[in-house]
């Protein structure tokens, strides 16, 4: 009986390490530092500033001001997903499931804003992630941004953050799909489907000035 009982315990102990942490966005932390998130046994080991969280690549990239060539200030860190997979799951907020991850910090590690991905969704889907925010925080300011491609954009402000919730048609226009075909042992073009793709930014009051309409680069430049 004693023998039966070590070997469950066992097979517990090895399903929770199994389980992959996922990041939950409800009450998200912004005194998390980037070692929260990933840590350097993450890290790619042929390749600097890159780290790979079950499927998604992100690369590390430093942004400066720019105003002066050659004498250029470093004014944030970018964290962005290279590489995803729509059957990863992430990040969480409430029963809505993200794929993939970017955020911004400051040159000293403090969370400027964190967003997270949601690679294929329905328009049902989007509607419902909008009810339960507006039921949480109150009715949410719509907008639209055109400059890239037309898009929606939902933002709630909070006593000490932003949220903004931008719903995004994506035609894959941009994008090279590859589909590996086991049965005759070739790479494929694959076929590009429309899409909707939403994006959720949680960004801290005190750096949304920075932060807002100021990225230029992967997913987080619809946080507009």
């Amino acid at each position: 009986m004693g023998k039966i009982i070590f070997v469950f315990i066992c097979l517990l102990f090895l399903t929770s390490c199994k389980k992959e942490k996922v990041i939950e966005l409800q009450n998200f932390n912004f005194n998390n530092k980037t070692s929260t998130y990933f840590s350097d046994k993450d890290k790619y080991k042929t390749y600097d500033n890159y780290y790979q969280i079950k499927s998604e690549v992100i690369g590390v990239d430093t942004i400066s001001d720019g105003e002066f060539i050659g004498n250029e200030k470093p004014i944030r860190i970018e964290y962005r997903q290279e590489i995803f997979s729509n059957k990863d799951v992430l990040a969480r907020f409430g029963d809505f499931d993200f794929n993939a991850i970017n955020f911004a910090t400051t040159i000293d590690d403090k969370m400027m804003v964190f967003n997270a991905v949601a690679g294929e969704i329905s328009l049902k889907e989007t509607k419902k992630f909008v009810e339960l925010l507006d039921k949480k925080y109150g009715k949410s300011k719509v907008s639209k941004e055109t400059f890239i491609k037309p898009y929606d954009i939902y933002t709630w402000r909070l006593a000490d953050r932003i949220i903004k919730y931008c719903v995004v048609t994506d035609d894959e226009s941009n994008t090279i799909k590859i589909e590996d075909d086991q049965e005759n042992k070739k790479i494929n073009n694959g076929k590009k489907n429309s899409h909707i793709r939403a994006f959720l930014y949680i960004i801290k009051n005190e750096y949304a000035s920075q932060v807002i309409g100021k990225m230029s680069s992967g997913d987080l430049l619809y946080c507009n």
